[in-house]
């Protein structure tokens, strides 16, 4: 058996260049690098360059002489192949190493391996592009010099340090139209942008950017997102719209609160630009927020608390506006409320005592709800909603909040005009009459519905308790009265509505 053949390039400025095959242990390989045992070793400083018509690396086994260790540049001008089925191609790797993928050809990143290849830094040089076909995490810098990387059905990932370098467009960019998702690990706050677009009809750039202000993050924490160039199929996208929708997920990530804004190009936009909206939900109801941006041909959405499918459209909304709407645990005394506090201060702008989800559920079957969205609360109990207009009939209102008691419209109200007022300050407003008679007679929500199941019970103490005993310390759901942190107070406020058994009322 022939003896494994040990290639080490050393740390002097080198170029070592292979425009023929190279036999190792065993087998015949006629396109590039066949490595069936050898140890390669691309030393600190230096760069192996596998060049020419077909200059391929294909790996065959992950042995301890059977990888590469990584500490230079590994420069490729043809395919990378993996064939091991649980190892990568890669053996140890060293801080500023990088993989370079430079070829005049399309660039393929497969093999039959089930691992996913693991990158230190990785550079796109490759007017042709560069297509995969197995996973890829990169953990330090993509740079983006020339041509598109396509991922196909396979997720590309960054690393929780991960940086873009380059300018994106739409000749250097991350596909991410297909099955596939562009995703990146997360171990605290901070803002990402996602180099990505599509080339379902032509290559067309529409990046998203991240900012998460708060949350908690687990080992592993992540997002995950995709962008499909055509219209979202949801009856409540009518007259105005864009032909692209992001499909945007979080795993690991908690207690958060995120800010989005999406790219889109002029020729996405079908109707009216400047009545479209930033709407969030997987086929409706939609949750509202911000009205593009015409400028910049932009959509954002502030204070996200959960991620979904996002796009752009209106029906020439309507407008629904409450008033009085006092949350218990939030109240001060004079018929206004506090700011949310988190473990920095106030957690939402001036004025804003926190964010409340307003629903519209139909007259005759409640549990049908026909359109929701996130909305902030004033200090004063008043908040403001778009609804679309093809939503005419009569609909219960329901206000719900992280912490209070879902609370209900004494009847169905009239939608037919374009503007809607709406009280909850009186008992009478309310369904079954179900508000908490406040010291200076004013009525409020009731507080303590932690686990929001429409019932404060020893659940919701429990859970309390558990963040009390920890000491926690934010913008948390067992922060019954706002003040960023879990005491004794909140408990109170719990305990007063468990023993009086308050329940939700609703028709």
């Amino acid at each position: 058996m022939a003896n494994p053949f040990l290639l080490i390039i050393s740390t002097m400025k080198k170029y070592l260049i292979y425009a023929i095959a190279i036999l190792f242990t065993s087998g015949s390989y006629a396109q590039g690098v066949y490595n069936n045992g050898a140890k390669i070793t691309v030393g600190t400083g230096t760069y192996l360059v596998i060049g020419g018509t077909n200059g391929n690396l294909r790996n065959e086994t992950n042995a301890s002489n059977g990888s590469v260790d990584l500490a230079g540049t590994l420069a490729l001008t043809g395919n990378v192949t993996n064939n091991v089925a649980t190892g990568d191609v890669l053996g140890t790797t060293s801080a500023g190493s990088e993989i370079l993928l430079n070829g005049t050809t399309l660039q393929n990143i497969g093999g039959s391996t089930t691992t996913e290849f693991l990158i230190p830094n990785l550079t796109v040089n490759n007017a042709s592009g560069i297509h995969l076909a197995k996973n890829v995490q990169v953990s330090g810098n993509l740079s983006l010099t020339s041509g598109i990387l396509d991922i196909g059905n396979n997720d590309f990932t960054f690393g929780p340090l991960a940086v873009v370098l380059g300018v994106p467009s739409n000749t250097k960019m991350l596909i991410a139209s297909g099955t596939g998702h562009v995703k990146k690990f997360w171990s605290a706050t901070g803002a990402f942008t996602f180099p990505i677009g599509d080339n379902q009809v032509s290559a067309e750039y529409s990046p998203v950017t991240l900012t998460f202000n708060a949350g908690t993050f687990a080992t592993g924490a992540l997002t995950a997102l995709n962008v499909v160039n055509t219209k979202y199929n949801d009856p409540f996208v009518l007259s105005s719209y864009l032909n692209r929708y992001w499909n945007l997920s979080q795993t690991g990530i908690t207690a958060f609160n995120c800010d989005a804004v999406f790219q889109y190009l002029p020729t996405d936009v079908v109707g009216t630009e400047s009545v479209i909206y930033t709407l969030k939900g997987s086929q409706g109801p939609f949750a509202v927020y911000s009205i593009a941006n015409t400028a910049l041909h932009q959509l954002s959405a502030t204070g996200l608390t959960s991620l979904n499918t996002f796009t752009g459209g209106t029906t020439d909304y309507k407008t629904l506006n409450l008033a009085s709407v006092q949350l218990e645990g939030l109240y001060n005394g004079s018929a206004n409320m506090i700011q949310a506090h988190d473990n920095l201060g106030a957690h939402w702008q001036a004025g804003i005592a926190d964010q409340i989800t307003v629903e519209l559920h139909d007259a005759v079957t409640y549990s049908n709800i026909l359109y929701s969205s996130n909305v902030p609360l004033t200090t004063a109990g008043i908040a403001s909603m778009a609804t679309p207009t093809n939503l005419g009939s009569n609909y219960y209102i329901t206000v719900k909040h992280r912490n209070s008691l879902e609370t209900t419209t004494a009847t169905a109200v009239s939608f037919a005009s374009s503007t809607i007022n709406q009280s909850f300050g009186q008992p009478t407003d309310v369904f079954g009459g179900h508000l908490k008679l406040m010291p200076n007679l004013s009525y409020a929500i009731f507080t303590g519905d932690v686990n929001q199941d429409g019932i404060i019970n020893i659940t919701d103490r429990a859970m309390l308790l558990t963040d009390l005993n920890a000491a926690l310390l934010g913008y948390s759901i067992s922060d019954i009265n706002g003040d960023g942190a879990v005491n004794t107070s909140d408990r109170a406020l719990v305990l007063s509505n468990l023993n009086a058994g308050v329940i939700k009322l609703v028709p």
